[in-house]
């Protein structure tokens, strides 16, 4: 069951900076959020922790020239669903997205990922890479997080008495990470800002990003599992963009993406923090259009001719 534009907007969303039509379809724990922009090779494109479609607005604009982009809102952000009781677990998200797919009825497409956005969608392309094209990360993992200094200090922070009280009771804590996610703060417009603390006024809409947050540690097992089976994802294209001052993951983890994929287009943005996708909107916009198209793929076969002679 899904329906479309039936929705009237949340008095926060700036509709001239996300004009795009809304679209709901039923998932365990309610109505999911997505957009269905435009026509050609599919790509669809997953948000993580504590973000929602919005952030990849600039990219649909652009690919949506040439490719039907889709991106969802994980239920508990952005415009979907926050029930008041419901998992919220990353194994969770993973299971409505194959539902969302299910309804789309795509037999290929691309991915394009960021943070827990990353796991999420991954997990299906290791149970189905021959429907995955290409792959592109942001600054994402697919691995157990257990033994990073950094992730664990932060998931101590959380379960805290102030992880409490920032990120359900007050919210600040909340905003607090958000803007901790961008080291160039200036680039960034202060309505911007408001529009990823939007879905989260309420005390009971912050379920989600409370529960994801939790998950960097709590679902280890589950993101150790997938790493296992990274091999089979290993042919598929793919291309790495990072933002070198990411507070919670390091160099490390950008590392752990040349063991699976040496030959992918790595672009690092080393004065950037974790959302590149606003910091340095027009080069990752620019760096995914030419990836989507093959062009980099074309510009490498072109130098080793050109080498050969």
């Amino acid at each position: 069951m899904s329906t479309i534009g039936d929705v009237t907007a949340a008095e926060w969303l700036d509709t001239k900076d996300y004009p795009f039509l809304s679209r709901h379809v039923q998932v365990d724990g309610g109505r999911m959020h997505y957009v269905d922009e435009g026509q050609g090779e599919p790509i669809l494109f997953v948000h993580g922790f504590p973000t929602w479609s919005f952030m990849w607005r600039g990219l649909i604009k652009d690919l949506s020239l040439k490719h039907r982009c889709i991106a969802m809102d994980h239920i508990g952000f952005g415009l979907s669903d926050k029930p008041d009781h419901w998992s919220y677990t990353p194994e969770a998200h993973a299971r409505n997205l194959r539902k969302l797919l299910e309804h789309l009825g795509l037999s290929t497409f691309s991915l394009v990922v960021h943070d827990f956005g990353g796991p999420i969608a991954l997990s299906y392309a290791l149970d189905y890479p021959g429907r995955i094209k290409r792959i592109s990360v942001l600054n994402s993992f697919m691995w157990s997080l257990k033994t990073d200094e950094r992730v664990m200090k932060f998931d101590h922070k959380i379960h805290g008495p102030l992880g409490k009280l920032g990120l359900q009771a007050t919210g600040l804590g909340l905003s607090n990470m958000i803007h901790g996610m961008v080291e160039q703060r200036q680039k960034i417009a202060a309505k911007v800002y408001g529009q990823y603390t939007g879905p989260f006024h309420k005390a009971v809409e912050r379920s989600g990003p409370m529960t994801l947050a939790r998950s960097y540690i709590g679902s280890s097992t589950w993101l150790y599992d997938l790493w296992v089976r990274r091999e089979s994802i290993a042919k598929i294209p793919g291309q790495i963009l990072w933002g070198m001052k990411d507070h919670l993951l390091g160099p490390e983890h950008l590392n752990r993406w040349r063991q699976l994929w040496p030959n992918a287009d790595f672009v690092t943005f080393p004065e950037s923090g974790a959302l590149i996708v606003e910091e340095q909107a027009r080069d990752v916009e620019a760096a995914v259009y030419m990836f989507m198209d093959g062009q980099l793929e074309l510009q490498g076969v072109q130098k080793a001719i050109h080498a050969e002679f």
